[in-house]
């Protein structure tokens, strides 16, 4: 998602408002995003190793915006996105997942088993 944002940098200004116009997307993306959270969750809930804990970070973090995405109305999503000023920062809200991403791509190939 973070290239996609600095390769076609008004993508998501656009995508982000009109997910929150639909109600039925943000319930469909708040199931999707809660079970694959508590999937990761509860299949990897480790915390000893760095890129370990990561990943258990980004579960823990799915589950909690999956469960945003179904109770909070697009009202608070709308005001959230308009506090964040996403259209005029967009790309440097992609900034740490991408580390994040890079960091786990580099652990998971270059770490010795």
């Amino acid at each position: 998602m973070a290239v996609s944002e600095w390769t076609q940098p008004g993508l998501l200004t656009v995508v982000a408002p009109t997910m929150v116009d639909q109600p039925a997307l943000l319930w469909v993306s708040g199931i999707l995003t809660f079970a694959a959270g508590l999937a990761i969750v509860l299949g990897h809930n480790v915390w000893g190793d760095p890129a370990a804990a990561v990943v258990s970070l980004f579960g823990w973090m799915m589950t909690i915006k999956g469960v945003a995405l179904l109770l909070v109305p697009a009202a608070g999503w709308t005001a959230l996105l308009g506090a964040m000023h996403y259209p005029a920062h967009s790309g440097v809200y992609t900034i740490i997942p991408a580390m994040a991403g890079a960091y786990l791509t580099y652990a998971g190939f270059v770490r010795q088993r």
